[in-house]
């Protein structure tokens, strides 16, 4: 029983010692749909939908390849800008995805996994957001990627999985969820 386990222990080893350890940069256009807002303004309620435009994505990311799997945690920061009416939104956050990626064909693989948001700021031309509820998130991603050599191409959608919600004295219940599109560029340095 000892010989099995010993030789169980020095395969698996051995296996990880061979795996492919890859790091790299990263960065990306979002485009985020996020947030539901409820306004108040002298007695007239108003409720709606964040309209956003096209965000920016930046940061590093390390990979260990297994056979047909990869495991790739990446860090990033990301800003992006919603409007609702005469109302601009632009947020920062930082953002912790984890990978669990499995090889189809060649260059192409399918990934999912877990994220971690934490919500940095949210400047506005009208109102503060200093109270937000929730600046931690998690939320969950997939997606499709293409390696091309060190260039890797990826498409995948985020979504937060609790809310995020600021209240001021103009705005109330406003859901600031993630929950966007992601196009990314990475580019492997070792």
């Amino acid at each position: 029983m000892r010989f099995f386990l010993f030789s169980l222990i020095c395969l698996l080893l051995s296996h990880l010692t061979f795996s492919q350890f890859e790091y790299g940069i990263k960065g990306g256009l979002n485009f985020d749909s996020a947030g539901k807002i409820t306004k108040l303004n002298d007695d007239v309620i108003s409720n709606g939908s964040f309209k956003s435009e096209s965000g920016l994505n930046i940061g590093v990311y390390a990979q260990v390849n297994l056979l047909l799997f990869y495991l790739r945690p990446e860090l990033q920061y990301t800003n992006v800008k919603r409007y609702f009416e005469e109302l601009d939104v632009t947020s920062s956050r930082i953002e912790l995805p984890v990978s669990l990626g499995y090889k189809l064909l060649g260059p192409i693989s399918v990934f999912t996994g877990p994220t971690l948001f934490y919500n940095l700021s949210n400047k506005t031309n009208a109102d503060s957001f200093d109270t937000i509820k929730n600046k931690l998130n998690f939320g969950y991603h997939m997606g499709l990627r293409l390696n091309l050599g060190n260039i890797g191409l990826d498409f995948r959608y985020e979504k937060g999985g609790s809310s995020m919600i600021a209240e001021t004295a103009n705005l109330e219940n406003t859901d600031l969820r993630v929950n966007q599109i992601v196009l990314g560029l990475s580019f492997k340095i070792n």
